[in-house]
């Protein structure tokens, strides 16, 4: 048994000792009033010991209670604020045990290095929030986005430099596209680094991977910097973090501690990936937005170059179209001013086919089916003293320029000889016109009661038949009960 107020006999303290003192936390041996009896080599090392005689010296909340109570239950925790010789202010976690004679073993661990990470992960937090929020990351320039990325990363990581580089053509040199420090108001000039001057460091980044660098100026990875770039900037340790943009190496952030040299933790790490990441969609989306608004102008040129073509194609068809009004006047006979009348005709079926692709929103495909509408409509106008009635039933139809303007002048040629029919017998027709889509073909067929000889019709309606064969098809005419004027072609 130990004698009365001790916790261990010194033969099993001294056979603890070596492993008490290797531990990485603070161990404290006291006996049951508080009175130390050992202090193993971590808190020795980290805080002093020589004046410690009582646990009370050394936490200076520790509850004495803790001692004196039996009724409390072990083992328990607390945290206390410590006085430690070499450190001042700091706060520990401790754990208490003590033994059936009543005696206590302290573990004490700094709470102080947590908090510090706790503070930076914090810190790293906000940095984050700060740059998804900032207004000129999201409008500002490229240049201002970068500066604003560069600032809030040098505050959140508590470094003086942030250099954010670009490689050049076939990683020849690397160039600083923004070279920030917090001890000045405005961004430094930019610097250029070649490879043939630092041809191991090229080497190095160029492995893609982030690289830390406690002490710089007697790292070899950035021996060549040493003289150049490193001392001339103060530079005592610093961290390259690839920035990569659609899966293509872009260039490198750099985080330069001017201040101290120092071990940077993963999180750390981490934090400057997280920016890495921020500064290439950054740019990306600067370059999205530039090409975005090159790709605008050229489409308002386009549209005002489509504007002006279409304004002077319509201009022709109408000169074209008034010469022909104005040649038909000096006809001397019904058969020459219909002559006029049909190539005036024509011509406008062709004035129709321009406003459609000019409406179309493809720009190799016109609605033959609002074409087939403005014909009927310009019959209308043209021959409002005639009986004619067209009757209409039409499918959605879009077809290629090249069809659309050879089956509407097709259909021009049918309606022109049915309506000169018409007005000739002076008597009321009806004209169907039906339009439908089956698969991968169109069928356009023309219904007439009236019966026509074939021998005269071909005559007349030459040309219908010789567009009929351009479209890779046939005209079908159905004579019975009427006459039915039948097309089917690949759309």
């Amino acid at each position: 048994m130990p004698e009365k107020g001790t916790l261990l006999t010194h033969r099993t303290l001294e056979a603890l000792k070596k492993t008490l003192d290797e531990l990485p936390i603070g161990i404290v041996v006291t006996d049951n009033t508080g009175s130390v009896l050992y202090v193993n080599d971590c808190l020795t090392e980290n805080i002093g010991s020589a004046s410690i005689s009582h646990i009370t010296d050394l936490l200076a909340d520790f509850p004495n209670t803790i001692y004196t109570d039996t009724t409390l239950h072990f083992p328990l925790s607390f945290t206390s604020k410590i006085k430690p010789e070499k450190r001042n202010g700091i706060h520990f976690h401790c754990r208490v045990k003590r033994n059936n004679a009543g005696n206590y073993l302290f573990s004490v661990t700094d709470v102080d290095v947590h908090l510090d990470q706790l503070h930076a992960i914090n810190a790293q937090k906000d940095a984050a929030e700060n740059l998804l929020r900032s207004a000129v990351i999201g409008e500002g320039t490229l240049e201002e986005a970068l500066a604003e990325i560069c600032r809030i990363a040098a505050v959140s990581l508590n470094v003086t430099r942030v250099n954010i580089w670009e490689f050049g053509n076939e990683q020849a040199a690397i160039t600083s596209l923004i070279n920030f420090d917090a001890r000045v108001t405005e961004l430094l000039s930019n610097v250029t680094l070649y490879r043939y001057q630092i041809p191991n460091y090229f080497r190095l980044i160029e492995t893609e991977e982030i690289i830390p660098t406690r002490d710089a100026l007697n790292d070899s990875n950035t021996a060549e910097l040493k003289d150049g770039y490193l001392a001339v900037n103060g530079i005592q340790s610093l961290i390259d973090v690839p920035i990569r943009i659609s899966g293509r190496m872009f260039g490198l952030v750099c985080f330069e501690d001017t201040n101290e040299k120092r071990e940077w933790d993963s999180g750390e790490q981490k934090f400057g990936l997280f920016i890495s990441q921020v500064i290439a969609l950054t740019i990306e989306t600067s370059r999205r937005k530039k090409t975005q608004k090159e790709l605008e102008l050229i489409l308002d040129e386009k549209r005002i170059l489509l504007n002006e073509i279409h304004r002077r194609v319509r201009n022709n068809f109408t000169l074209i179209q008034d010469l022909i009004r104005t040649e038909s006047t000096r006809a001397t006979d019904e058969y020459h001013r219909d002559l006029f009348t049909e190539l005036r005709n024509r011509v406008n079926s062709l004035d129709m086919l321009q406003r459609q692709l000019y409406q179309s929103e493809k720009v190799d495909r016109v609605n033959f089916r609002d074409l087939i509408l403005d014909l009927i409509a310009g019959y209308r106008s043209t021959f409002s003293g005639n009986e004619t009635e067209f009757v209409t039933t039409l499918d959605q139809c879009e077809l290629n320029v090249a069809k659309a303007s050879i089956a509407g002048l097709l259909l021009n040629e049918i309606i022109m000889h049915l309506v000169r029919v018409c007005r000739d017998g002076k008597k009321k027709e009806s004209i169907a016109i039906r339009l439908k889509k089956i698969n991968s073909r169109v069928q356009l067929s023309v219904v007439t009661s009236i019966i026509f000889d074939e021998l005269d019709e071909r005559e007349k309606m030459q040309t219908s038949f010789e567009m009929a064969e351009k479209l890779g098809s046939k005209l079908d005419v159905d004579r019975n009960l009427g006459t039915n004027y039948r097309i089917s072609f690949e759309y």
